[in-house]
């Protein structure tokens, strides 16, 4: 049983409290000088006074018994570890209204120079975890990673957030998803309640609200992005929703259909296997956007058979070929998953993964494991099992059975029979494949789609289905003023494509936002250590980088084409 506490204010905390807001300078609230006549309360004080905080119920806009702040420390900017200036790290936990429920952990840290603006972190996978605030969030394709001169949001002066979702545990464990309240936790309810703990803490350390508050994250972080858009228009002014896993339904069912044959007799594809496939393809198509760069930038013109690497007679005869057993794991993922039944928002099919066409499921072991055994290592175990396997293997047992006896192997992904209702209910907690973002349009509101066109975790067509859609709703034009979407050639889910591509996306965001000057003629750095600084355009969809001459390693170099 979980061990909850409560925390209560004392007198003297009151007092410092009120102190603190005497001096706190309304707007920004980032200046600490006292106005004459003034004690002036320290940084220090200030961020001290929030420990033992209680946050009450009627402060969160979701259904809680209120939250308490665990711990608020002030770091020093001489501190050896920090890069972040002076903040004050907060700890927190928001409780529950079901007592067998996890509490949501939540981290807010809160620079000394604060410039009135909030960054919320999404998590990733099944979260489980607080994402690392102190550090950057997911606005590029390289994880925890920006350009050289670019500073983290706590630096430059955010409020930084983020939440573990609901639950303790890592990527690959979905074991909480047996619980209602959890599982509404961390298919999006968490948002809106850390938004509101965040908002109570920083004003109570300010005196004053978010001036501007944007959310950016990745994979699960990206549909939580989205979510934030549709079901929390109000709290957020701006959104980057990178390779976001709209359909996580979706995309689990297709990573189950994948992981069958995949673990089917014969079916797994080594590292050496896909080594030989990903070379075969980059002969015949890294050169049709004018260059061999080790970039496939018109993926759409590639057209690859996989027998070209056949094995003779099927079998499997080494590490340079593909068995027939392998050529069918590979046409698996490189097929889109049809329904006989109707996901969230209407949504039936789930797209193909760029098997084909660059991405690279062996340069992690995290997607498809170190081997076929290890792969279904139960609990999931980051370095061996795949995730592929556990993600979808812990969706249907957790949250769709309700039966840690079943198997995603057992099971029919297209037709779930008996379960499907049930599917389709989770479905309408978790997608956030809804196009209804009038409200946060009519307010204002601004969105960076992005994708990497060699995910290897979540295919780039989930996101280019999902603008398609969205160009249907509101049409072309009205839709480029409130969101744009780019593709990235190379890039794929933070870690292990040909591009490992960043740039300074809070930016273009902030000024989005702030002055109103569209994001236009961005370019993305590479991060990878053999090929790290050369640049590229990037295109909004459907627009590619063609290569136009020069020198091959600059983003001038290329012409964003249709």
């Amino acid at each position: 049983m979980r061990n909850r506490f409560r925390i209560r204010r004392s007198p003297a905390i009151v007092s410092v409290l009120f102190a603190a807001s005497a001096v706190a300078v309304s707007g920004c609230g980032g200046n600490d000088a006292a106005p004459a006549n003034v004690v002036a309360v320290t940084p220090a004080a200030k961020c001290g006074a929030l420990a033992g905080m209680n946050v009450p119920a009627s402060s969160i806009g979701l259904p809680t018994t209120g939250a308490t702040v665990v711990s608020a420390t002030l770091v020093s900017d001489t501190d050896s570890a920090n890069r972040n200036g002076e903040y004050c790290k907060v700890l927190g936990t928001i409780h529950p209204v079901d007592f067998n429920a996890p509490d949501i952990r939540v981290e807010v840290d809160l620079p000394t120079n604060f410039n009135g603006k909030a960054v919320h972190f999404g998590g990733g996978g099944f979260d489980g975890t607080i994402p690392n605030t102190e550090g950057s969030p997911f606005d590029g394709f390289s994880s925890g990673a920006e350009p050289a001169g670019v500073s983290t949001p706590l630096r430059r002066g955010y409020v930084t957030v983020g939440s573990d979702s609901g639950h303790e545990g890592t990527i690959l464990d979905g074991s909480f998803a047996t619980n209602d309240e959890a599982l509404a936790n961390y298919a999006g309810d968490h948002i809106k309640k850390t938004h509101d703990f965040s908002a109570y803490v920083a004003k109570a350390r300010y005196g004053s609200d978010f001036v501007h508050s944007y959310y950016i994250g990745g994979s699960s972080g990206g549909r939580q992005a989205l979510i934030a858009a549709q079901r929390f228009p109000n709290d957020y002014d701006g959104i980057i929703s990178t390779y976001p896993a709209s359909g996580i339904t979706g995309l689990w069912l297709q990573m189950g259909r994948i992981s069958r044959s995949l673990l089917a007799p014969g079916g797994y594809v080594t590292p050496a296997k896909g080594k030989a496939l990903l070379a075969a393809i980059m002969k015949q198509c890294d050169a049709l956007d004018g260059v061999a760069d080790g970039i496939i930038g018109n993926p759409a013109a590639c057209a690859f058979d996989p027998t070209v690497i056949r094995c003779p007679g099927g079998g499997d005869t080494g590490d340079t070929c593909l068995s027939d057993a392998q050529i069918d794991t590979m046409k698996t993922a490189g097929s889109p998953l049809d329904l006989d039944f109707s996901l969230a928002n209407g949504v039936q099919t789930f797209p193909a993964y760029n098997a084909f066409t660059g991405a690279d499921f062996w340069s992690t072991s995290l997607a498809w494991g170190t081997s076929a055994a290890d792969a279904i290592v139960e609990p999931g175990v980051i370095g061996k099992s795949a995730f592929y396997y556990t993600f979808s293997n812990d969706m249907l047992r957790f949250a769709v059975a309700r039966d840690a006896g079943s198997s995603i192997l057992n099971f029919n992904s297209a037709n779930p029979g008996s379960l499907t209702s049930r599917v389709q209910a989770v479905s309408a907690l978790m997608d956030s494949t809804g196009t209804d973002l009038s409200q946060f349009q009519s307010r204002g509101g601004k969105i960076i789609l992005q994708h990497g066109q060699s995910d290897q975790f979540i295919p780039a067509q989930l996101s280019i289905d999902y603008y398609n859609r969205l160009v249907s709703r509101f049409g072309q034009g009205p839709l480029s003023q409130f969101l744009k979407f780019y593709l990235v050639p190379g890039a794929a889910h933070g870690f292990g494509g040909q591009f490992n591509g960043a740039y300074d996306g809070l930016t273009a965001l902030d000024n989005w936002v702030t002055t109103g000057i569209e994001p236009k003629d961005l370019t993305i750095t590479d991060l990878t250590p053999t090929t790290a600084g050369r640049t590229r355009p990037m295109c909004e969809y459907p627009q590619w980088p063609k290569y136009i001459g020069g020198d091959q390693n600059l983003a001038a170099s290329f012409l964003c084409s249709n």
